[in-house]
């Protein structure tokens, strides 16, 4: 009787055998050594010390806030009379406090301030071309005509606050700029029917209380006192400025319109300083370097709080941002105090104070208003 047999696994069979064996005892291997791997990292991870996104928007919030002051300082040291650095020289006093100084002097700052802004609104914001072209060709031309509006008043508000720093100094002008609360209330109530609650009330009073406390030791002289008008003025056009800025922003991002806005200041200053009439623009030949030097630097300063402002803000918050911003007159007083020894009375400390509280319990209140649905 045939008696039949398995049949042994050939060579090859064995060696295919031992290849998986081994590719199985590799991949073992690896899945070890990633999991150790990944262990290793979640340890470095633990013991990495981490900045959170807050404190980071904090910090450059901060920044944006002192690079803003510290051009008010410069704004101060390029116009008006010479100014003491640090109480050790005598430095400044490029050019006069004129109409057409102070245009020259936005000119210059928006000479620097738009080609950059316009050379990182992509980076920034990816779209913004896109976005810029959408609102030039759409047919509703109602967004940028606000926006250009708003750029009108931003260049009015700032070619003011420059004669007003120069005559009253950048602390007590600064401070009587931040009256703008008194303006875009009311206009916000009457435009988006944002009725003001009682604490906001008080607190329009009690900015007014601080506007007029800065102003009061400013009056005594006509040339002084005509600098705390000009300050007025430079609040009401900053307000009017704020008011048109947010409608525009209802419909586009605060990239592309902050590019409109730099760009309608060049336009507008460029224009102002071609007009066939006496402005006053009038620079001494030996201040010129020094004078077109600051220009960049005050462009340079602008740019750096744009940006710490626009990052902070994303890091932070808009209602966060704006209560570290509204130590602006407090800082700006500080600042000139110490850099080129600018001198208040104690009203006008209380004042700058009583301002500075004020805006900054708007900024609480805004950021603890539940959103509207």
């Amino acid at each position: 009787m045939d008696r039949s047999c398995d049949p042994l696994p050939s060579q090859p069979d064995q060696n295919i055998e031992q290849e998986i064996r081994d590719l199985q005892a590799t991949k073992a291997q690896l899945q070890r050594e990633v999991e150790e791997l990944r262990s290793q990292r979640t340890a470095l991870k633990v013991r990495e010390p981490k900045l959170s996104k807050a404190k980071i928007g904090l910090w450059l919030i901060l920044i944006s806030t002192l690079a803003l002051s510290i051009h008010n300082v410069i704004v101060r040291i390029t116009i008006g009379q010479r100014v003491n650095l640090f109480g050790l020289f005598s430095i400044g006093g490029l050019i006069q406090p004129t109409i057409g100084n102070s245009l020259l002097v936005l000119w210059l700052r928006m000479l620097v301030v738009v080609p950059l802004m316009m050379g990182i609104a992509g980076w920034l914001y990816p779209p913004a071309w896109r976005d810029l072209q959408r609102l030039i060709l759409q047919r509703d031309r109602r967004p940028l005509l606000h926006i250009i509006a708003s750029g009108a008043f931003l260049f009015l508000s700032q070619v003011l606050i420059y004669i007003a720093i120069a005559q009253i100094g950048p602390g007590a002008a600064v401070t009587i700029l931040f009256m703008y609360p008194l303006i875009t209330v009311p206009l916000a109530w009457w435009l988006f029917h944002d009725r003001p609650t009682r604490l906001r009330i008080a607190v329009m009073s009690l900015i007014l209380i601080g506007v007029v406390l800065t102003a009061i030791p400013s009056l005594g002289a006509a040339k002084i006192g005509g600098g705390v008008i000009t300050a007025v003025l430079s609040g009401i056009a900053f307000a009017l400025y704020l008011i048109l800025m947010q409608l525009g922003f209802r419909s586009s991002h605060p990239v592309p319109v902050s590019v409109i806005q730099f760009l309608t200041v060049l336009v507008l200053s460029s224009m102002s300083l071609s007009l066939p009439i006496s402005l006053g623009v009038s620079i001494v030949p030996a201040a010129r370097i020094g004078f077109f030097g600051g220009g960049l630097v005050l462009g340079v300063f602008t740019l750096v709080g744009y940006l710490a402002n626009n990052f902070g803000v994303r890091y932070m918050g808009a209602a966060q941002a704006s209560i570290i911003a509204s130590s602006g007159p407090v800082l700006t007083a500080v600042l000139a105090a110490l850099i080129i020894r600018t001198k208040l009375d104690w009203i006008q400390i209380v004042g700058i104070l009583l301002v500075t509280i004020g805006v900054t319990a708007l900024s609480f209140e805004r950021m603890r208003k539940p959103k509207s649905a």
